[in-house]
């Protein structure tokens, strides 16, 4: 096995040095395919000078700058899911580069995303010594700050290492029912033979609401929600004060929160 790692980032990059660290040493190949212009057209340009900083430390092998296409309403207004295209598009790019590189295996990731690395292990040996086309995970979620999770946990799925075939590639083919686990529709390519793991064998650790500053993961987000929703987010993340506050996710989901570990040390 020959592994790839292909990670997605527009924002939250205050995360992304933590997760390189967290998992380079893991992967034969890293890149990063990034965006400084949103799929909303809003602009990100602080992350030119990071994406260098990790090249000169040796965590980055290659990084590619996507320009994401904008589609238009009537209104000249950015359609709501504009974002979902792009997505699929940017995703595809880290899967050439891991492919072009001579990557057998390769995991698609954001800059959120974490992993125990001795249940890394472990997987990453199962899923050669099996020969599984894909792998799927489930989460813990957290919020606000790295040591409160989402209690219960979500129910559905991470995507975790696929491996590299001719015909491997994201596409809304995939977007149906009938796939083995209930992932983000824009990261899932043809399932073939698959391997899902249970919570007590792996984890991603998801910290998709821990940020220096929520606005931009809000209002860049591919999730179809008006304005008005996006504002109740923001206004709730930013008047937290406990885990006793809960938790309140893009599209209105309330969740309850634990005080837990911060695993990864994380401190933004």
């Amino acid at each position: 096995m020959k592994l790839g790692l292909a990670y997605n980032l527009f924002d939250g990059e205050e995360l992304m040095i933590y997760s390189l660290m967290n998992l380079s040493v893991q992967a034969d190949y890293v890149c990063i395919v990034y965006q400084t212009t949103s799929n909303f057209n809003q602009k990100n340009e602080r992350l030119i000078e990071l994406i260098r900083e990790y090249v000169s430390m040796g965590l980055v092998n290659d990084v590619y700058h996507f320009t994401p296409k904008m589609i238009y309403d009537s209104n000249k207004e950015i359609i709501k899911s504009n974002g979902i295209n792009n997505e699929i598009e940017k995703r595809n790019i880290g899967l050439k580069l891991c492919k072009s590189n001579g990557c057998t295996h390769f995991l698609n990731l954001d800059c959120d995303e974490f992993y125990d690395i001795s249940d890394f292990d472990n997987a990453k040996k199962e899923i050669y010594d099996n020969d599984y086309d894909t792998s799927f995970c489930q989460m813990n979620t957290y919020y606000k700050r790295a040591d409160l999770m989402v209690y219960p946990h979500e129910s559905y799925y991470a995507p975790f290492i696929y491996k590299i075939k001719k015909d491997t590639q994201f596409s809304f083919d995939y977007w149906n029912n009938q796939y083995p686990a209930k992932i983000d529709p824009t990261r899932r390519v043809k399932a073939g033979y698959s391997r899902i793991f249970n919570r007590d064998e792996l984890i991603m650790y998801h910290y998709a609401y821990v940020r220096r500053n929520i606005n931009s993961k809000v209002f860049n987000t591919s999730s179809q929600v008006d304005f008005e929703q996006k504002q109740k987010v923001i206004d709730h993340w930013n008047n937290f004060e406990n885990e006793k506050d809960g938790a309140l996710f893009i599209g209105g989901v309330k969740h309850n929160l634990v005080k837990t570990e911060n695993k990864f040390n994380i401190e933004i």
